[in-house]
Formats: structure tokens, C-alpha cells, sequence
């Protein structure tokens, strides 16, 4: 598939998903995915690191899921692999909630809870110009989209240019700015008065995500509301020390980067008890936007859903991909479980490296 730049900091990465298939002893299957970007070729470290953990799962009761998700994980000095826990998390509650019969976001929710929708916001690559960002912004406002997130080539002056001209396009759309984490503090607290006049949604990524202490002088530069990469902090007990003293407007992470739906249960309760929204990443293909969707909708605390765009690009492999309504809301996906089914004869043309575990069967 085409590869797209974010910043011309950095060269199209490889986009490589690791999927993962649970099946039960009724033949009940549940699906996870971790997309994973690299620089050079395409990364089968995910791959790698699951023939460790995968074999754990052989015999266990899914329903033991926080358990499951707790012994999994690695106790030990080795840094932590979040992601790829990720997709065997998803995996098991897809399975749970396909045994049950229910969408994902009807299992974890209550019925009076929740929302019954959210707007989308296109999630857009770097581009060529500023003008191209106006003319792929028209376009997209035809197809219904109400907000758009802008990707550019990480040099202020190109980049407000870039805004600049989107705005252009439209008064009325909502424009977000994504600068991928490649400013320098004292450029990205200059950005904040010009992006505050061109009425910013927020301000995404100006700084790595661990200069706390940057985010925080950023964030009291201006009115524009600063959110993380959400690439860092997935741990739920150093989120929590973190928002003692807020340096984002609202937390962010992908639930397949964070450990899953079992982590994202407890980050979704941190926020909450800090007052704080969490703008959740879902740019990947359909199962990690369907997984960081049906979150969203369960929880009710995330404004707006990313889709990646051009959407036919993050399709493959499914049969039911996640679309937007008219009105630019993103539609739940209709059936149980995640609500997604794969285009089998697809995916076996791309895959790079596979194996199964199981009681009868270990390759």
C-alpha cells in the first residue's frame, strides 16, 4: 500500500499489523491487531515477541480477562511491550462479547451509558503545499466531514501556512494541527498566539512526549488546548502522577499501543477521576480503529474519532470496514464483538510470517 510522510523530519515509515486469532473450545473467535511503524523494512518484532506470550493463553477461560492481562504481562527488569499484549487483550474481549451476542461498546458500558455516536475528524498526511491542504479540505468537507487534522513538514512558518490556507478553505471546520513532536519548546510556545487567532482545536504533539515540564510551559503560552502524541504514558499509575499537575488539556493514547481494552479500563478511570477527557489515537487499519472506537463509545469522555484518509488505503483485510454517515458521525460497526470480519484471501497474500499455537497444533 502507499506509504505517507507526517513530517518531513522523518523519511514514509513501513507499516507492518500484527494480527492475532483467538479461538475457543466452541469455535468461538475473537481478533486483535497492532500496527506497528519502522524505518527500512517491515518489523516482525511484534511477531516475535507474541511466540513468548501467546502460549499462555492456551487453556485459560477469556472471561478471566483482567487476570489473563495481568499475567501476561512481564514482571521482570525487560522494558515493557504494551502493543503487543494489545492485540491479544482485544482478541479476548472481542471473543467475550461475541459469545454474548453484543457490540464491544454495549459490553463494556452499561445501557444507559456510553454515547451513540461521535464526529469524525480526517486525519491528514503531509501534503505538498499549502493549497493542496486547502483543495483536500474542500474535498473532504463535500463528503461530510466537519473537522480535519493537519499533518505538515514540521517548519513553523510552512505549517501555519499550511493552517492558514485550510482555514482558508473553511470557517466552519474544525481544524486540529499535529506537529509530530519535532519542535523545539521555545518554537512551539511561539506557535501558540497564531494558532489561538486560527481558532485550534488543539494543538497535538508539539514536543516528545516525556518533556513534561515543555508541555506545561507550552500549554500556559496561549488558549489553544495541547494533547500528547499519546505514544509514552500507558501505564495507568504513571498517568495518574502525571495528572496531578496537567501538562495537557486532555490525555491521549491508542488502546492498541496501551495494553489494550483491559489497560484502556483503567486509564479511561484515572481520567475521570482528574477531570480530564482522553482524545483516543485510532489511526491504523479497521480493527485497531474499531477497537479504539467502541472504547470511546463505551466511555463517553473523547470528542472526536480519527480516520486516517485516504480510508480505502486502511481497508485491507476486512470485509466490513468502519465508515461516516452523511453528517460526518462515524458509524458503529453492526454485529457483536468488535463488528469486524476478514477478508481472508486478502490477508493471506500479504502475510509476511504467521505461526499457531495450541493444544494440537504448534508451528
Amino acid at each position: 500500500m502507499p506509504r505517507h510522510r507526517y513530517t518531513e523530519r522523518l523519511p514514509a515509515p513501513h507499516t507492518t499489523s500484527t494480527l492475532v486469532r483467538i479461538t475457543d473450545v466452541d469455535g468461538a473467535v475473537g481478533l486483535g491487531q497492532f500496527d506497528s511503524d519502522s524505518y527500512g523494512d517491515f518489523d516482525v518484532a511484534p511477531l516475535e515477541t507474541l511466540r513468548t506470550i501467546a502460549p499462555r493463553l492456551v487453556g485459560r477461560d477469556p472471561f478471566e480477562r483482567e487476570a489473563i492481562w495481568d499475567e501476561i504481562r512481564d514482571h521482570g527488569t525487560a522494558p515493557d511491550m504494551p502493543g503487543v499484549r494489545s492485540a491479544l487483550d482485544i482478541a479476548t474481549w472481542d471473543l467475550v462479547a461475541r459469545r454474548a451476542q453484543r457490540p464491544l461498546h454495549r459490553l463494556l458500558a452499561p445501557e444507559a451509558g456510553g454515547i451513540p455516536a461521535l464526529p469524525a475528524y480526517a486525519s491528514i498526511p503531509t501534503l505538498s503545499d499549502p493549497q493542496a491542504y486547502a483543495d483536500e479540505l474542500a474535498r473532504l468537507t463535500q463528503e461530510g466531514y466537519t473537522a480535519a487534522k493537519i499533518h505538515a513538514w514540521g517548519e513553523p512558518e510552512r505549517d501555519l501556512a499550511a493552517l492558514e490556507a485550510a482555514r482558508g478553505a473553511s470557517e466552519t471546520v474544525t481544524l486540529m494541527y499535529d506537529a509530530e513532536g519535532v519542535l523545539e519548546r521555545a518554537t512551539a510556545i511561539d506557535m501558540v498566539p497564531a494558532l489561538d487567532a486560527l481558532s485550534i482545536r488543539w494543538f497535538e504533539a508539539p514536543l516528545p512526549d516525556l518533556d513534561l515540564e515543555g508541555y506545561r510551559a507550552v500549554r500556559n503560552a496561549g488558549r489553544v488546548p495541547i494533547l500528547p502524541a499519546g505514544d509514552a504514558i500507558w501505564d495507568p499509575r504513571l498517568m495518574r502522577e502525571v495528572l496531578r499537575d496537567p501538562p495537557w488539556d486532555a490525555a491521549r493514547f491508542d488502546v492498541t499501543f496501551a495494553g489494550g481494552i483491559t489497560s484502556a479500563l483503567r486509564l479511561f478511570e484515572v481520567a475521570a477521576d482528574h477531570h480530564v477527557d482522553v482524545e483516543l489515537t485510532s489511526y491504523g487499519q479497521t480493527l485497531v480503529q474499531a477497537a479504539n472506537l467502541h472504547v470511546a463509545l463505551a466511555f463517553g469522555r473523547t470528542s472526536y474519532f480519527e480516520r486516517a484518509v485516504p480510508p480505502e488505503e486502511f481497508r485491507f483485510g476486512v470485509t466490513t470496514p468502519i465508515e461516516i454517515d452523511a453528517s460526518g458521525n462515524v458509524i458503529p460497526p453492526d454485529g457483536p464483538g468488535l463488528g469486524i470480519e476478514l477478508d481472508e484471501g486478502a490477508l493471506s497474500s500479504a502475510t509476511i510470517a504467521r505461526f499457531v499455537v495450541g493444544r494440537s497444533a504448534r508451528r
